[in-house]
């Protein structure tokens, strides 16, 4: 039983939250269908604005920075085997100490 006050206490606060569902496959397909949908749009009009060399280019402009460091990855095992071979185990001492550089570096970016 609660007894009768003249202030007013709060209430509980409640917690509620909204889940938010990620699925991939609902997306491709939306994306899918306003890319078909602008197709249309544009045959109707008609002139077509997406060629295949901008179909390329945004296909290839996403994974600049996997190209550098696949590119990159490529050049420290090279020079890390080449180094090994012509000056002995100081290359990876030499190696070790620009890995810290490079962490520095992207850190600052």
């Amino acid at each position: 039983m609660k007894i009768p006050s003249i202030f007013r206490t709060p209430g509980h606060q409640r917690f509620e939250i909204q889940p938010r569902y990620y699925d991939p496959v609902k997306e491709d397909i939306e994306k899918r269908t306003d890319r078909i949908r602008k197709e249309i749009r544009n045959q109707k009009e008609g002139h077509n604005t997406e060629s295949i060399r901008d179909a390329y280019k945004a296909r290839r402009g996403s994974n600049r920075s996997a190209d550098l460091f696949q590119f990159l990855m490529v050049v420290i095992v090279g020079v890390s085997i080449g180094g090994y071979l012509m000056y002995g185990a100081n290359v990876y001492f030499a190696l070790f100490l620009l890995i810290p550089l490079y962490i520095f570096l992207r850190r600052r970016k």
